[in-house]
């Protein structure tokens, strides 16, 4: 089970570890469609630990992500490396998730994403 938090403004927060590797890809994929069956509509926040960025860990954030657009779910990413953002923002090429350096930013942004919504 992924470590999970909701704030006070509604906003699902996912810890994942940043250096996740390929054996674990489909079962972190599959909590997280999970999770987010089980909070729809609920903006997500995908915040990666500090650890080094591994190819199965962007895997899972770039997919996680379309799975929110596809489902109509605001969602963004967190991580404090700067290297680890240029990855997110370059690797994922047009869609690119909305990747931030804190859980505060990324929550700000969600709510505001949320609130001209509604």
């Amino acid at each position: 089970m992924l470590p999970i938090k909701v704030t006070d403004s509604g906003v699902l927060i996912v810890r994942l570890q940043a250096d996740l590797d390929i054996g674990r890809r489909a079962a972190t994929t599959s909590t997280i469609d999970g999770l987010l069956t089980a909070h729809r509509s609920t903006p997500v926040v995908l915040e990666l630990s500090d650890a080094v960025l591994s190819p199965a860990a962007v895997s899972i954030v770039v997919r996680a992500d379309r799975m929110c657009r596809e489902a109509g779910t605001a969602a963004a990413v967190v991580t404090s490396s700067a290297e680890a953002r240029r990855t997110l923002g370059v690797g994922a090429g047009a869609q690119a998730p909305d990747v931030h350096a804190t859980v505060r930013s990324a929550v700000a942004a969600l709510a505001a994403v949320v609130g001209s919504v509604a």
